[in-house]
């Protein structure tokens, strides 16, 4: 006779990544998963095979349903300038809840060396951040918003990478540094409104 689970498979996957988010991949044990998920050997490895093959649904999970939600605002097809400056500073307010940083960044830092699919996993977020950020930018140069003269593909990769600074100085705790960084980039794409 078969073995059921009785446990909810998802609940464990995020209690999972939040214990990976806050400890990271190689300060995270099976000790540690075990005791957090509150389940036990048998039932993890059964569940999720080893514990990078957990890490790794744990990324995708939190690309998924964290990271690729927050760009719906700016996926939208009329999303334009206003939508960006919007997006960036709901993203800086974000940094003050999420003290452990962004789960895919500090991934990407502890491992994309050793790993490929974590770094495959954050190219697409860094991928899907560029594509909506540039969609937005494009939408703003064809309603006459910004001027021809600005490069959307690398004003986009400009502002994610922004972002990424954004991330690291909120891990550091460092919100007066993001306030006033955010006065200058927001005045920055102001300037270059046309109208």
């Amino acid at each position: 006779m078969a073995r059921t689970k009785n446990f909810d498979r998802e609940e464990k996957l995020i209690a999972a990544m939040e214990l990976f988010w806050h400890k990271g991949y190689a300060d995270t044990s099976i000790a540690d998963l075990v005791d957090h998920l509150g389940i036990n050997r048998f039932s993890l490895y059964n569940a999720y095979v080893d514990k990078e093959t957990l890490y790794h649904e744990c990324l995708d999970y939190y690309l998924t349903q964290i990271s690729f939600p927050s760009l719906t605002e700016l996926g939208k097809g009329d999303a334009g300038l206003e939508a960006i400056k919007a997006y960036l500073q709901r993203f800086a307010l974000l940094q003050r809840d999420q003290q452990c940083g962004c789960f895919m960044q500090n991934a990407i830092l502890e491992r994309a060396h050793s790993d490929d699919e974590v770094l495959n996993t954050g190219t697409m977020l860094y991928t899907e951040l560029d594509t909506a950020l540039g969609q937005a930018l494009k939408n703003a140069k064809q309603d006459g918003i910004i001027g021809n003269n600005v490069n959307t593909e690398q004003m986009s990769r400009f502002l994610v990478l922004q972002m990424q600074g954004i991330r690291v100085l909120g891990k550091a705790r460092q919100y007066n540094f993001i306030d006033d960084a955010m006065v200058v980039l927001i005045a920055m794409l102001d300037t270059f409104i046309t109208q």
